[in-house]
């Protein structure tokens, strides 16, 4: 059966990056061992080592709590477990006597005002502990309604990583192998292809001591007694996993290469380079130097490798070792009967957990690698210094009660007036200073103090650590002399923390369930207390605070320095770190440094701590309460379908307004967006406004700082439309953070016009912002490939993109020389495209009513609209993208050289980094616009992304193993224009190579549609409906629903008389297989 659409403009263009060859539009040379030939070019213009990315296994990005527990093996054997899958088949007559303990029922948990959840804590008959949760009750839609879908997730938390590996990589490969079938369903992608049927997705990670496995699904089901079917598959498929793997031995070379490429990004990273240093230069004795990620040199070792991994899950996954948390739509019955006949099957485990052994001789850092400074050469530009102390695990059962390290980082990490972070400020020395656990692990943890320097306070690295020390040996005086006034920041994090969790509204259900299967190994921890556990700690302990701080001491501590402008520097004590490559040398910290950070003579007179916080909120009252008349459930619940009224309409300002009924929380979100021409007029204007939004937040943040802390937020950015306005949080608070944030935005550009001989530290936050663009610039050219090739991307299709050198030529090019910029100017362009041409769209959503709006109102005509000219239609600005040439209409404009082209445009270009080693293609075919697709066409559109993403993810990596990186997307560009775009990354193929295999997985994908059933199509394309009536979990993703449909709709521009709110419903409908428009355009045979 043919895929029939409606008619679509078919053009298409490919991009390729490339580590070894090149071919540019502005730059012609041909590098590497192999040229490419020059193709004909469309080039018109009008125009912390906690920061690892989490790929789809091995993650180090966690602030790891302890896991300080570890099973024996099981006495299973190979044999036994290849058999095991029979358990599976268990009736439900067997499920019904199973005995099941409940650890902790519903009515035991200690929830959130707003949670209408179900939990229970149970522990099935094989020993496997698990958190039911039920969404039932938490319907958002009426009860004469269709009900919305939900998202329902599942995950497994296995007590089990790279600490225990034998071989490096073998926890890391062990996961991956996992993935690849099981004795019940030994198809390699059966997992993931049931999962996207059901509007899901599944993914995995690898860390010290845990592995984690997650899914989730989409589904609309009504019929609470029964588990969906996307859950129910989902979780016999996952538990399978545990039950009886296959580890297929013709997939562990290809898996093999699958662990190489992920290796192999990971050593352009300098995230990932700097972490394997810390592994490298700690105790070798330890576990923690473990090379976690392996890569094909270290697990081809492997002598039988299907042994290994049999042994590995042998010892390891076993019930006792594993956490399992289940959320679903269905009631807690139904879930718990679901879930014993599914891991209900994994084999009985007897042994109890048993505490982790470290050799306490062999700790992970020790005398040899404390009191060190090290200093790294990183491949971006960047200059970051880390202070770094070995202390107590957080899981350590003293510190888990009074949690002395949370008040202690919040003191060193303060922002305020008095503040480290001030001071170093103010001297120009720091962009950003952070503190806090580095890494936990079960039987150590780094708790880290960390900047981000700019170049001079780099050059006076020496005085910030001096003044790093004074500010703790502040804060270790202010624990000695006045404890009382210590015990009160506590109490008022606390505060915080039970404010928070009594109004906090429901996340991410994926997320919710790898963080809750992690949680529930915590040392000690009730069931019942589990969703609050981190929201409180006991009273403050002086005595246990004085002993946390003590281990802030140089002895006990190692610096970390990484510099890019130590590349200029050539000696021979320079080493290298065998795995990744990282560039360091280290040196003794000298006694005189020791002397000094141990007993500060003075402490700097800019430095004291901050006042008590007075933006803590008090009152909760609830506006839709105000009139004293009931709500009923049924209102309420209709209430949050409607989108909310247009309550101010004038030439150059609207806003929209809705007093929340539904989530009934004490929150209001305010969103302003000021459309203005001027920011993006040319590169050196929009230059200049990023600059002057730069030194706004960084001058705002002494202001508003405490306002952070307390719940209530800002955000000032902007974009090539104009300015955007956010604040939110609590209601009480949320008038004075407003006015502060927008009288501020136009009292300091008065301040910059001054000059700097009056203002000198806004003249250093000026340098300072003009650096940290130039350096985020400069290094947005040395990201992956496959991220710069998206980039050239749009300078293709869409008009008016400015080319990255462009913005640094205005920075530090010829422009710049010619023409510097000041910051009297920075302040001029800023005041242009905040007071002078305007027109502007705002939100009012949450706790608040008509009346304070229309004081939102004032406020936003006060400052910004009053003395501003409103824009005419033509002055709007405006984007489209270009229409891309058929391969006939490219002949016609390249001529007979490309006649054997495939694909008429290509552009190419070189890696600049010298230290890249992958190659990437992406292929966009263009198909049409809003107007001529329409939601008909648009729908479809998103079924077929999600057909071709499946495929081409099985295909192109899991089979072919072209690179770890490969993905299908559909993409918006300017001005509506649609298109689907391939992408591949790969450290061994060209690519050239890639684009071949790309245009070979398209043939072969059109020809799975044209194969297709009615039944097929129906089946894929409920899962496409299911994710996009996805209903919102709470009040902030009902705003960005909203806000989002007003911004669809272009309706800042009035080129229509009302958003289309329900345009997430109608492409729902036309992808309904109960409706009849899908089986008109997709499963009549008879139509081509």
């Amino acid at each position: 059966m043919a895929l029939h659409t409606t008619t679509m403009r078919l053009s298409l263009f490919f991009l390729c990056f490339s580590a070894g060859q090149s071919f540019v539009a502005r730059r012609s040379f041909v590098a590497g061992s192999q040229a490419m030939r020059p193709l004909p070019i469309c080039f018109r213009t009008p125009t912390s080592w906690s920061d690892v990315t989490k790929g789809d296994s091995l993650t180090c990005s966690r602030n790891f709590r302890s896991h300080s527990t570890r099973t024996t093996a099981r006495s299973v054997s190979a044999e036994d477990t290849l058999t095991a899958a029979t358990v599976q088949n268990t009736t439900n007559a067997e499920i019904a006597s199973s005995k099941t303990e409940i650890l902790a029922a519903e009515s035991e948990f200690v929830k959130p005002d707003r949670d209408l959840s179900q939990y229970r804590w149970v522990k099935l008959e094989n020993n496997l502990q698990v958190l039911l949760v039920s969404t039932a009750a938490t319907k958002t839609s009426s009860d004469d309604e269709e009900g919305s879908a939900k998202v329902e997730a599942a995950s497994i938390h296995v007590q089990a990583g790279h600490f225990d590996d034998t071989i490096a990589g073998l926890a890391h490969f062990h996961e991956h192998m996992l993935f690849l079938g099981t004795k019940k369903y030994p198809t390699e992608d059966e997992y993931e292809g049931f999962l996207s049927k059901h509007g899901g997705f599944c993914n995995a990670y690898t860390d010290m001591e845990d592995t984690n496995y997650y899914f989730s699904v989409t589904t609309q089901q009504d019929d609470i007694n029964e588990t969906s079917e996307g859950l129910q598959g989902g979780l016999d498929r996952l538990a399978q996993f545990f039950i009886a793997p296959n580890f297929d031995e013709n997939m562990v070379e290809r898996e093999l290469l699958a662990i190489d490429s992920e290796y192999k990004n990971g050593k352009t990273s300098d995230n990932w380079r700097n972490y394997q240093l810390l592994k490298s230069i700690s105790n070798q004795k330890h576990p923690f130097s473990n090379f976690g990620c392996g890569n094909y040199e270290t697990l081809s070792s492997l002598g039988a490798p299907v042994g290994e991994l049999q042994e590995f899950w042998n010892k390891y996954y076993t019930t006792s070792n594993m956490r399992l948390t289940v959320v679903g739509s269905s009631s807690l019955d139904a879930l718990q009967q679901t879930v014993e006949g599914t891991f209900g099957g994994i084999a009985v485990s007897d042994e109890p957990s048993q505490n982790a052994v470290h050799d306490p001789l062999n700790p992970a850092f020790g005398s040899e690698q404390l009191l060190k400074i090290r200093e790294v050469i990183p491949l971006l530009e960047s200059r970051t210094l880390k202070v770094n102390f070995l202390t107590p695990p957080s899981d350590d059962p003293v510190l888990k009660k009074s949690k002395p390290h949370r008040v202690i980082s919040h003191l060193i990490g303060h922002e305020s007036p008095g503040s480290l972070h001030h001071l170093l400020n103010a001297k120009g020395y720091v962009v950003g200073l952070s503190s806090g656990a580095a890494l936990d692990a079960s039987d150590f943890s780094l708790f880290s103090v960390s900047l981000s320097l700019t170049p001079k306070g780099m050059r006076e690295k020496e005085e910030v650590l001096d003044l790093i020390f004074q500010w703790i040996a502040l804060i270790k005086n202010l624990a000695k002399d006045q404890p009382d006034l210590l015990a009160k920041y506590h109490d008022e994090l606390n505060k915080i923390g039970a404010t928070n969790f009594k109004f906090r509204e429901s996340g991410d259900p994926t997320d919710f369930c790898s963080s809750a299967s992690e949680l529930m190994f915590e040392n000690n921890i009730n069931p019942e207390e589990l969703l609050v556990s981190g929201s409180k700690s006991e009273d403050f302990d002086p005595v246990i605070a004085d002993a946390f701080l003590d281990r802030l001491r140089p002895q006990n501590c190692f610096v970390s320095v990484v510099n890019s402008d130590l590349k200029q520097e050539t000696t021979d004590e320079w080493l290298v770190e065998p795995l990744y490559g990282a560039v360091y040398r280290e040196r003794d910290v000298s006694e005189d440094q020791t002397k000094r950070w141990e007993n500060p003579a003075d402490i700097d007179s800019g430095l004291h701590v901050p006042a008590l916080n007075g933006y803590i909120p008090t009152d909760f009252s609830l506006r839709c309460e105000d009139s004293g008349e009931p709500i009923t459930e049924s209102d309420r619940k209709r209430s949050q379908q409607e989108p909310p009224a247009l309550l101010h309409r004038t030439n150059n300002f609207r806003m929209w307004h809705k007093t929340d009924q539904f989530w009934r929380v004490p929150k209001t979100y305010i969103r302003l967006s000021l459309v203005s021409p001027t920011p993006y007029a040319s590169p050196r204007a929009m230059t200049l406004n990023r600059i002057y939004q730069r030194i706004l937040n960084d001058d705002l943040n002494s202001f508003v700082y405490d306002a952070s802390l307390a719940g209530c937020n800002y955000r000032v950015s902007c974009a090539p439309t104009g300015y955007k306005v956010s604040v939110s949080g609590y209601s009480e608070k949320l008038p004075v953070l407003l006015e502060t944030v927008t009288s501020r935005m136009l009292s300091l550009i008065k301040e910059l016009k001054e000059g700097k001989d009056k203002h000198p530290v806004l003249f250093d936050r000026f340098e300072k912002a003009k650096e940290s663009l130039l350096r985020e610039t400069k290094n947005y050219r040395l990201d992956s490939p496959y991220e710069i090739a998206n980039y050239n991307s749009r300078l293709l299709m869409e008009e008016n993109v400015v080319y990255l050198d462009d913005y640094v030529n205005v920075m530090e090019g010829e422009d710049s020389e010619k023409d510097p910029m000041t910051m009297e100017e920075c302040a001029s362009s800023a005041e242009t495209s905040l007071t002078s041409q305007l027109k502007a769209e705002a939100i009012c959503i949450g706790n608040i009513d008509e009346k304070e709006t229309k004081e939102v109102i004032d406020v936003i005509n006060r400052v910004f609209l009053d003395n501003a000219r409103t824009l005419n239609d033509n002055e709007i600005p405006s984007f489209k993208s270009f229409k891309l040439p058929t391969s006939h209409e490219a002949q016609s404009i390249f001529g007979s050289e490309i006649a054997d082209e495939s694909i008429p445009i290509k552009y190419q270009e070189l890696a600049l980094s010298p230290s890249e080693e992958n190659n990437s293609a992406e292929i966009t075919l263009q198909l049409g616009s809003d107007l001529s697709l329409g939601y008909e066409g648009i729908g479809l559109l998103d079924l077929i992304g999600h057909l071709a993403y499946s495929s081409a993810y099985n295909q192109l990596r899991t089979k072919e193993q072209l690179g770890y990186i490969v993905s299908v997307n559909t993409r918006k560009t300017a001005g509506g224009t649609w298109g689907l775009t391939v992408t591949v990354q790969s450290s061994s193929k060209t690519p050239i190579y890639l684009e071949k295999r790309i245009e070979a997985w398209l043939k072969t994908f059109r020809q799975e549609l044209e194969d297709k059933t009615p039944e097929e199509f129906a089946e894929e394309a409920r899962g496409v409906v299911v994710q996009l009536k996805e209903e919102d979990t709470k009040l902030s993703s009902e705003v960005g629903s909203w806000w989002n449909s007003i911004a669809a709709t272009e309706i800042v521009h009035e080129r229509m008389s009302a958003p289309a709110f329900d345009r997430l419903e109608r492409l729902a409908d036309e992808l309904d297989p109960k409706a009849s428009g899908l089986s008109d355009m997709t499963m009549n045979g008879s139509r081509r």
